[in-house]
């Protein structure tokens, strides 16, 4: 296994003020094609859900960062950022900067220092004309995501027997591995999504079981959790 936890690089999906249409680069057809119908559909359900209010909500929304379980959106565990966007002409949609990553998902919630950049990456974006080539390779990937494998750390541990739990003296990694065995017992195909907030949501961290649902998504941009079904 290689010193990093990261095939190969960042890529990236989405609209930018810039360009007038899709720009994508370095991510697989087979992140892309799911992720992008989730986010069509999550755009056309919230703007039917808050009507006149939709845009307001849009443009103040904040950026998310999220961490998929492998087989959510293609077969690797993908890490990035999620960040509201528009593309030159006026047309709203996301810009997402995104990496497939060689470790179990909620490592990269708990080592999250790298989304601390990539939101500061992401927002460049929205403030100059930017060449995209270059922007990219300002992204160090290996420096942001450390060694991190527990399936490395910690071997031949784990089981499908619920009724105990075998851990190695002397491992770093016990409450990391725990709670991933935690979470994939529970949701399965976990998903972890964080923001630092915003004017309608405060900080906060959320778990899914695969992606979150279309109806429920309009409540990561407007905070109204009990209302759309959280």
């Amino acid at each position: 296994m290689s010193d990093n936890i990261i095939e190969p690089a960042f890529g990236y999906f989405g609209k930018i003020p810039d360009r007038g249409d899709f720009i994508q680069a370095h991510l697989s057809p087979e992140f892309v094609k799911p992720w992008n119908d989730w986010l069509q559909a999550t755009l056309a359900v919230s703007r039917e859900q808050l009507g006149e209010q939709w845009l307001d909500y849009y443009l103040t929304s904040p950026i998310w960062h999220f961490v998929l379980s492998p087989g959510v959106c293609g077969d690797s565990c993908v890490a990035g950022t999620l960040m509201p966007s528009i593309d030159q002409v006026g047309r709203h949609f996301y810009f997402t900067l995104a990496s497939a990553v060689d470790c179990p998902a909620v490592r990269c919630w708990l080592g999250k220092e790298w989304s601390l950049m990539t939101e500061e990456h992401v927002l460049k974006l929205l403030d100059e004309p930017t060449e995209l080539d270059v922007w990219i390779s300002e992204l160090d990937s290996a420096a942001m995501f450390q060694q991190a494998s527990l399936y490395q750390q910690i071997t031949q541990i784990e089981t499908d027997n619920s009724d105990y739990m075998v851990l190695q003296d002397g491992l770093e990694y016990h409450s990391e591995f725990v709670l991933h065995r935690e979470l994939r017992q529970r949701f399965e195909r976990y998903c972890i999504w964080w923001t630092s907030g915003s004017e309608q949501i405060a900080e906060c961290t959320l778990v899914t079981k695969g992606m979150p649902l279309v109806s429920q998504f309009s409540a990561m941009l407007d905070g109204n959790w009990e209302k759309w079904g959280w």
